[in-house]
């Protein structure tokens, strides 16, 4: 991986990591609402990731707490080793 690409790929998993913190302060500022829920948008972008990045998440992430940023943290962490399609995925979420 080149030094581009591995920059461009950090600030793509470094967006991916506010995406969720994104859509609630959004939300937040149009609502009362004592408790906050991602968009059904940013919800579907999430589940499309951990869809293509399940078996790079079983195998770097084993035993880290699902929530907070905590697997996508791990999967930045581990991003020399992720598979192409876990990669690929974070990119798109974050192009779309």
């Amino acid at each position: 991986m080149t030094t581009h690409t591995r920059s461009t790929t950090i600030l793509m998993f470094g967006g991916l990591l506010a995406l969720p913190f994104l859509a609630i302060s959004a939300h937040a500022q149009t609502t009362n609402q004592s408790q906050f829920q991602a968009t059904p948008e940013t919800r579907a972008k999430v589940y499309k990731v951990a869809r293509a990045c399940k078996a790079d998440i079983k195998q770097y992430c084993k035993g880290i707490e699902y929530g907070g940023g905590r697997i996508a943290s791990c999967l930045k962490t581990n991003e020399a080793a992720i598979s192409e399609g876990c990669r690929t995925a974070m990119i798109e979420a974050m192009v779309r």
